[in-house]
């Protein structure tokens, strides 16, 4: 939740004025909204939970549960980048394992030394589609 420090808002559900700046709290893909209308429930569209809207977010025009958000987020990443440890396993598996076990919808863009280490590798995925597109 963010509070505004500026001028006076509206409430994105009822259109209710605050009466000072800053008293409205931001839900993420809703707006800012005045705390009647965020302690009614919703329920969240992944995992059926109700809670209050004041600790929702709406993402995707889905209505999500705190957690079900992080979960929704991660899924947009565009890079991600896996640590392996060469002193658990050698560079040959860590190659292979990079390769097999790359997240779904991402592709493999390098496997590399970390930045100063002698045994820590780092594969680095970017998502497939933005990948496709810019190498287009």
């Amino acid at each position: 939740m963010q509070h505004s420090t500026g001028k006076i808002m509206k409430c994105a559900m009822c259109g209710k004025e605050e009466s000072t700046p800053g008293t409205f709290p931001m839900v993420i893909g809703v707006g800012r909204i005045c705390l009647s209308c965020g302690m009614e429930k919703v329920t969240c569209d992944v995992c059926g939970q109700e809670v209050k809207r004041l600790t929702s977010s709406r993402f995707q025009g889905k209505n999500l549960c705190l957690r079900d958000h992080m979960k929704e987020v991660e899924k947009y990443k565009q890079h991600i980048v896996k640590t392996f440890d060469e002193d658990s396993e050698s560079v040959e598996e860590i190659l292979h394992r990079s390769l097999t076990d790359a997240p779904l919808g991402y592709t493999l863009v390098t496997v590399k030394r970390a930045r100063n280490s002698m045994h820590v590798w780092e594969a680095e995925y970017e998502k497939s589609e933005i990948l496709q597109s810019r190498c287009s």
